[in-house]
């Protein structure tokens, strides 16, 4: 897993529930403050082909595009102009493409549910682009975070039920990252897809 600093809480709870289900092993890398459209404050792509795992991972889970409603450098493309959009579709799709070389699937996290309603609306832009890139290529699966994390009303909500039904803080007081609650909620989809994905049928009896 790789990504942004939504990523550590569920790295880690990835990694320790994968640990318990007996059949993952999960590791991860994440940096704050980065993305895909600045990537003089860190490369992923050039992460990703400096420090590939040897052997490759069967799958990729990036969580990536928070820190990306901003201005492209190359050129100074305004944020969700036709230009910006054009060039950070072919970015995300690149790079998409790059792990899909030697990992068997990639899973992208889309962008949670956001506090600010104009940050919000940066989100959902950038999701729309991932959700669409994801759909051209048959080993990329997009993950909704943004239903996953949106309330009764669809709105962003500080609180939802956890697996018991009791309701948890799920979000940060910033209104941005996740909780520790909310890191284990999205590490818990995750390994439903995951597991729905790779994991065999049992045989049947005889």
């Amino acid at each position: 897993m790789i990504g942004d600093s939504l990523a550590p809480g569920v790295i880690r709870t990835l990694a320790a529930r994968g640990t318990s289900s007996g059949w993952l092993v999960a590791t991860g890398r994440a940096e704050g403050g980065t993305g895909l459209v600045r990537l003089g404050v860190f490369d992923w792509p050039r992460y990703a082909a400096e420090e590939r795992p040897d052997p490759a991972p069967d799958v990729v889970v990036v969580v990536l595009g928070t820190n990306d409603g901003q201005a492209l450098p190359e050129g100074w493309l305004e944020f969700a102009s036709p230009e910006w959009d054009a060039a950070y579709a072919t970015r995300v799709g690149a790079f998409m493409d790059q792990l899909a070389g030697f990992a068997r699937r990639v899973y992208w996290v889309g962008a949670p549910t956001m506090g600010g309603p104009g940050f919000d609306a940066y989100m959902r832009h950038i999701n729309r682009i991932l959700r669409y890139q994801a759909a051209l290529r048959l080993e990329v699966r997009y993950v909704d975070a943004y239903a996953l994390f949106r309330g009764p009303d669809g709105r962003y909500a500080q609180e939802l039920p956890d697996e018991s039904g009791r309701l948890v803080r799920v979000r940060a007081e910033d209104g941005i990252h996740l909780s520790p609650a909310g890191a284990d909620r999205l590490a818990r989809l995750l390994m439903e897809i995951i597991d729905a994905d790779w994991r065999r049928p049992a045989a049947a009896p005889d």
